[in-house]
């Protein structure tokens, strides 16, 4: 049986120093990953919360312009009748409440209707008037910061 005993003079303890450095780059990758995925989360849940924003927005617009159509014009009336000629804002609580809506009818003016259009049947007359009104739909999730803000504008004869 033979020993070194002899070569143990020759051994600085190198793998331990090089085993060292290589835990520690590993360790340094592993917490810029952490880093990095923590960032795209952010930013995944920012565009969630944008895009739910913008979907309320929606929503209240397709409420008043649902509204509208059901025979209810009692926004535009208001409208054509205030001041600063905008209806009074409506909101309401979507998504479990956690998502403020609202909706709002802005009178932009009257507009008579040009010969040769299909709305002016004798083609002679210009007693026949439309109103045009910009429906506007904000919805915002107060916890995030994320808000939105749709315009349709509309004709109505």
């Amino acid at each position: 049986m033979t020993t070194r005993s002899g070569n143990r003079k020759t051994e600085r303890g190198a793998v331990l120093v090089v085993s060292l450095i290589v835990l520690l780059v590993v360790t340094m990758l592993g917490v810029a990953g952490m880093n990095s995925s923590l960032l795209q989360e952010r930013m995944a849940a920012n565009a969630q919360n944008s895009n739910r924003a913008f979907q309320g927005a929606e929503s209240a617009v397709g409420v008043l312009t649902n509204t509208l159509i059901g025979g209810d014009l009692s926004a535009l009336s208001e409208a054509m009748s205030a001041a600063d000629s905008t209806s009074s804002s409506s909101s309401y609580s979507i998504g479990g409440g956690d998502q403020q809506s609202a909706y709002e009818a802005e009178y932009l003016g009257e507009i008579i209707i040009s010969s040769g259009s299909s709305m002016d049947a004798n083609e002679s007359t210009t007693l026949l008037k439309g109103y045009r009104f910009e429906l506007r739909g904000t919805s915002q999730i107060p916890a995030t910061g994320a808000s939105a803000t749709v315009n349709k504008g509309i004709e109505y004869y």
